[in-house]
């Protein structure tokens, strides 16, 4: 969840280089990420329903991040942080508006592969009260969109050994699109004396829009996540959710911060 209408800038175009031609796969540098800042707006619908009783919460946070990265081997170190960020949250108890200005300014630090996974390193603090509507301790864990292995020409497909399947769309002037597919199921093998039964199904589809020299310029992500958990037995107690959350990111010119 994140910040008032943040106003979303896009990048001018790039020059058409050899990752738009499909000569070579788009990959994260330290040149396109030396300092960026990116317009984030989070939108999320929780519905659940727990021992028969239906309820739903919806969060949005808008937000400023800022990016530096500078090479370590052949990856990335990374610091982030929120120059600007705002959280609401429509809740069972009511309307939250938590303070953000403990986490404002308050540094993610960890390694992005040139393919866009991340391993963090250290996390800012959380207040208590932005934890309690949205807990964006790993909330860099999957900010960047993923990207294939290999090069693809438009209409091509690659896919990888752990689900996931990137397409690369029809290219506009110099910008090249690729579209993703991470499918998730979970159902885990308990100890034989539990009681507890737990699956869950993750789906995520996102796009972006790649430039030859400043990489990412903006993307969508929509992910939902479903969750199911039983207890046997007379009485036991059942939860059955639904979280969906929409993403929409851009690049932002000339931003202070990168001054």
């Amino acid at each position: 969840m994140r910040r008032t209408a943040v106003a979303l800038l896009l990048l001018g175009s790039a020059p058409v280089g050899s990752s738009l031609t499909g000569q070579e796969p788009p990959r994260y540098t330290a040149a396109s990420l030396a300092c960026a800042v990116f317009a984030e707006t989070v939108r999320t619908t929780v519905r659940a329903q727990e021992s028969g009783l239906p309820w739903e919460e919806r969060g949005t946070r808008f937000g400023l991040l800022v990016v530096r990265a500078q090479p370590a081997g052949a990856q990335l170190a990374f610091e982030a942080w929120y120059d600007s960020l705002t959280i609401t949250a429509e809740t069972r108890t009511g309307r939250v508006v938590p303070d953000t200005d403990g986490l404002v300014g308050g540094r993610w630090q960890g390694l992005l592969t040139p393919g866009g996974a991340v391993a963090l390193r250290a996390r800012p603090f959380i207040p208590d009260e932005v934890r309690a509507v949205s807990d964006l301790a790993d909330a860099l864990l999957d900010f960047f969109p993923p990207l294939p292995a290999a090069a693809i020409l438009p209409t091509a497909s690659w896919t990888d050994a752990l689900g996931l399947t990137v397409r690369r769309l029809s290219d506009s002037a110099a910008t090249a699109r690729y579209r993703w597919i991470i499918r998730s199921r979970s159902a885990p093998v308990l100890e034989s004396d539990t009681t507890v039964r737990f699956r869950q199904q993750a789906d995520e589809e996102g796009q972006v829009a790649w430039e030859a020299v400043r990489g990412a310029v903006s993307w969508v992500r929509d992910v939902t996540v479903e969750t199911q958990v039983t207890q046997a037995g007379r009485g036991g107690r059942a939860y059955r959710g639904r979280v969906a959350q929409q993403i929409a990111v851009e690049r932002v010119r000339d931003h202070p911060a990168c001054r």
